[in-house]
């Protein structure tokens, strides 16, 4: 199975320690093909392009500065990405064939690039929900629900939810939130973090990720 991740998290490689490698080393060890879409921030003064380690493919784009910026840079950079991120696919996987697409928010700015590669491939969609936004944004008094922002990102966040075939969330609490929040989701979607994983890869085996906080989570692989 090929599999792809889109992340803003930045992955040089897979001996990194965290809840996103070791689930990308479990699959590899499971047999099936990872491939990684990263940003390369401005700050790095690095090109895009393709690297190996660890035997996943990690395609490093080329982005603004998204992480450890200003808001306007972080605003347009992250608004950008979905195009940046489907040019170098189309560039560098044109003809792979992906089965499944996984994907976390932050950012919910994904939509064009699921969208395209979804309908291609006929691939199974994925969404790891860890950010409720743009709700976390109006609780923390960046912006009110009245404002444009508010409604633009209200709207990509309902679509990123349309698009995704299974939505895991971090709790119970997580996903009675979404659910309650978002009338239109079809219950079977929302499930607990990862454990969707189990319908969309083959002979699922549970694994035991350690989070930061220093708790296990249950994911699944095949």
């Amino acid at each position: 199975m090929n599999i792809l991740f889109l992340t803003i998290s930045r992955i040089n490689g897979l001996e990194e320690r965290g809840i996103y490698t070791d689930l990308m080393r479990e699959f590899i060890r499971n047999g099936h093909a990872m491939y990684i879409v990263s940003p390369y921030e401005r700050r790095f003064h690095q090109p895009t392009g393709v690297m190996e380690n660890g035997g996943a493919r990690i395609l490093k784009v080329k982005t603004l500065n998204i992480q450890k910026t200003n808001i306007v840079e972080k605003g347009i950079g992250t608004l950008l990405l979905e195009s940046q991120y489907l040019h170098a696919i189309n560039k560098y996987w044109r003809d792979v064939k992906f089965d499944l697409i996984l994907y976390s928010t932050p950012p919910i700015t994904f939509n064009k690039v699921i969208r395209t590669l979804k309908k291609r491939w006929n691939a199974k969609t994925y969404l790891m929900l860890k950010d409720i936004f743009p709700q976390n944004a109006v609780d923390l008094g960046m912006f009110s629900k009245k404002s444009f922002l508010y409604r633009m990102f209200r709207s990509k966040e309902e679509k990123l939810y349309e698009l995704s075939d299974f939505i895991g969330c971090m709790s119970p609490a997580n996903c009675e939130y979404v659910l309650k929040h978002n009338p239109a989701i079809d219950t079977a979607k929302a499930m607990i973090y990862f454990a969707g994983v189990r319908e969309l890869v083959p002979k699922p085996r549970f694994v035991t990720i350690p989070t930061t906080s220093g708790t296990g989570s249950e994911v699944t692989s095949a």
